[in-house]
């Protein structure tokens, strides 16, 4: 009956022990603006980037949500807020919406439109006039759009394959990169390394 008791305590204590232990080993170091334009696109003012390095410090198996991350983030510094992979690309993609080119491409496909009513209008306007302007407008159009696409494929893949994803699964031992963008709490704010443990 002692043996049995001290086998169970034992036990309970090697359990305790390997359930206080931090899983998961966390840093980051903040991307250079220029970094960040470079591979995701124009992102909003106020946005930082992070390149986390998350490592698995346990001996099994272990999987990891994106949220736990962000928790932890906004424990370890309270002056910036993550922000979610889903909402970053969408930010980013209205970002490019107000480029100058984008407005460009909205002015000529507002004047085909234009063009077309005039020449099916009461109004006389030379029909090759007309159509040599809507002609340009479309062809124009066509021209921005293959000479500035919202993302390139390669910021797109970059996107989809760098940023932190809903979850995680890491082997015992091993670590992974990841991209968590932030947004400070006041503009004063500046960038600093981040070090902390999660679970």
């Amino acid at each position: 009956m002692r043996n049995s008791l001290t086998a169970i305590l034992g036990v309970a204590l090697v359990c305790g022990c390997g359930f206080a232990e931090n899983t998961f080993m966390v840093t980051g170091t903040p991307i250079p603006q220029a970094l960040v334009q470079q591979n995701y696109g124009s992102v909003p003012k106020g946005m930082t980037a992070y390149d986390l390095n998350i490592c698995n410090q346990s001996s099994v198996k272990q999987s990891l949500v994106s949220s736990e991350i962000y928790q932890a983030i906004s424990a370890a510094n309270g002056a910036i807020h993550p922000v979610g992979r889903q909402i970053m690309l969408a930010a980013i993609l209205r970002n490019q919406n107000h480029s100058p080119s984008s407005i460009l491409r909205i002015s000529l496909s507002s004047a085909t439109a234009v063009l077309s009513l005039l020449s099916s209008s009461k109004y006389h306007v030379s029909s090759g006039l007309v159509s040599g302007a809507a002609v340009a407008s479309i062809a124009g159009q066509q021209v921005l759009t293959d000479l500035n696409p919202i993302l390139s494929a390669d910021q797109l893949e970059k996107f989809e394959t760098q940023v932190l994803e809903p979850a995680l699964v890491l082997d015992d031992g091993s670590c992974v990169e990841r991209t968590v963008f932030t947004v400070s709490a006041t503009s004063k704010t500046k960038s600093q390394t981040l070090s902390f443990h999660v679970r």
